[in-house]
């Protein structure tokens, strides 16, 4: 059984080239477009691992991450930090908020794959 990725992303090319990529290494992908959405499809999804961009309306992802990390059903969940911000600190606000890795914007896509992999063991 292939391994589900939740890709949260406001920008819907963002999630269609991640998915992509994605569906072609051979994972199954749900999606959400905003904070609130990646809560909610953490909790009826129960997905591997969260790609979770931090800038996105309704709820931020940083919001998005602590509320995923705060409930007991998803808690284990491996989040990483998928963001435009990249500033010196950021990957430690991300830890702060519970995530478990942090993946920079712009990236290349089997860049995003392979530390995939790596947080979830394969």
């Amino acid at each position: 059984m292939a391994r589900k990725i939740l890709v949260a992303d406001d920008e819907a090319d963002n999630r269609a080239i991640i998915t992509a990529a994605l569906t072609a290494s051979g994972y199954s992908v749900c999606q959400a477009q905003d904070g609130e959405q990646a809560v909610a499809a953490a909790l009826s999804e129960a997905p591997d691992l969260i790609l979770l961009d931090m800038a996105m309306p309704v709820m931020s992802g940083w919001d998005a991450a602590r509320r995923i990390k705060a409930m007991p059903q998803t808690k284990d969940i491996p989040i990483l930090a998928f963001t435009a911000y990249a500033l010196a600190g950021d990957d430690l606000k991300a830890q702060e908020a519970g995530c478990d890795g942090y993946v920079p914007k712009p990236c290349i896509p089997k860049e995003v794959v392979a530390k995939i992999r790596a947080t979830v063991g394969e």
